[in-house]
């Protein structure tokens, strides 16, 4: 009995750095394709500002790496707030009223911070862009949720229907 359980433990054991080597393969592909999607919805949202404001090459030019700049840092604010959030939200201990008033101030501080930026980047845009795209992006950005859902849930998504 003994040389049996040793014998199944032997081939559990040589089989592991088979099966852990396939997992690390499939994580580094689906990290590679999540690239690629963020490439794609960042190509995809570039297109789709460009048309909804009418933007001429030397204004898009200008526009998307403040733009980009822009999404990057409120982004970042909003991940902060959420993982904070979800730290309190998650916690295996007993929560005091104190961390829930932290937390959910993040989350109000987050909209200020967020509304700090869009200002600031809004003055920015002004520089170079007409009263008539400032109000187009605005616009844009409004109707943008939307048209991700259309865009991902038709040709570009792995199952159709998804985002209808």
């Amino acid at each position: 009995m003994k040389k049996v359980i040793l014998v199944l433990w032997v081939i559990v054991l040589s089989g592991m750095p088979v099966s852990l080597v396939a997992q690390n393969k499939a994580g580094a592909e689906t990290q590679e394709q999540r690239k690629a999607k963020y490439e794609q919805f960042c190509q995809f949202r570039r297109d789709y500002m460009k048309e909804q404001m009418k933007l001429t090459e030397q204004e898009a030019k200008q526009f998307f790496p403040l733009y980009e700049e822009l999404e990057s840092k409120k982004w970042k604010i909003d991940k902060e707030a959420r993982d904070f959030a979800r730290k309190v939200a998650h916690s295996k201990s007993t929560v005091s009223d104190t961390e829930y008033e932290k937390a959910a101030q993040a989350l109000l501080e987050k909209d200020e911070k967020m509304a700090q930026l869009d200002r600031e980047y809004y003055n920015k845009f002004k520089t170079f862009l007409s009263s008539e795209k400032m109000f187009k992006f605005k616009n844009a950005q409004m109707k943008f949720p939307r048209a991700m859902m259309k865009w991902h849930g038709g040709k570009n998504a792995k199952h159709k229907g998804r985002g209808k």
